[in-house]
């Protein structure tokens, strides 16, 4: 009778202490735990736990045999642990759910510092751009009215062409750099 109210005694401390961490899970649940040490220490307990109430089951079973109405022990052991099982899982379940928005959370700030970080590297190569492009532009307008005011000479006419020949020579190249082909094999050589 002892072993008995001695396992009941255990179930229910076990069942207290099952309760205990359900009212802090709730404040967790409205403010994620984001420390490391906090989450490991739950995780640790939780472990402890389980193992505890497989001991107990264990311990159970095997007072379980002194008696005449073995059966009927047993029984009530295994329902023991399933009752404590359930809490235990419960509480399992909360830590795992926290566990997975905290996960979700870490990954979607690493996901916004990527793209602020592309975000910004685009922004400056549009900005690059926009200033390549004014300085383009800047280039051209000098361009046009030096053409303006050399129009109809021949010094003009002569410079026109000398810009047309280095733009040809420009473009020639760039054609060659973005050939990506490789040249052809040689044919074979004949042989008699």
């Amino acid at each position: 009778m002892k072993k008995i109210g001695l396992a009941l005694f255990f179930v229910m401390s076990v069942w207290a202490w099952a309760d205990e961490p359900v009212a802090s899970d709730a404040s967790a649940t409205q403010a994620p735990a984001n420390d490391e040490a906090v989450r490991n220490a739950e995780r640790e307990r939780l472990t402890r736990a389980r193992q505890q109430l497989d001991t107990q089951y264990r311990e159970d079973m095997k007072t379980c045999y002194q008696y005449f109405d073995v059966t009927n022990c047993r029984l009530k052991a295994r329902d023991r642990r399933i009752e404590a099982n359930a809490l235990l899982r419960k509480e399992e379940l909360e830590f795992n759910a926290n566990e997975r928005q905290i996960q979700a959370e870490q990954a979607r700030r690493a996901v916004a510092e990527r793209n602020s970080e592309a975000e910004r590297k685009k922004s400056e190569a549009e900005r690059a751009a926009a200033i390549a492009a004014s300085k383009d532009r800047a280039d051209a307008n000098a361009q046009k009215q030096i053409d303006h005011a050399l129009q109809g000479t021949k010094r003009g006419d002569y410079e026109q062409k000398q810009r047309e020949a280095a733009q040809h020579r420009e473009d020639v190249a760039k054609k060659l750099r973005e050939r990506n082909k490789e040249p052809a094999a040689p044919l074979p050589v004949p042989t008699r």
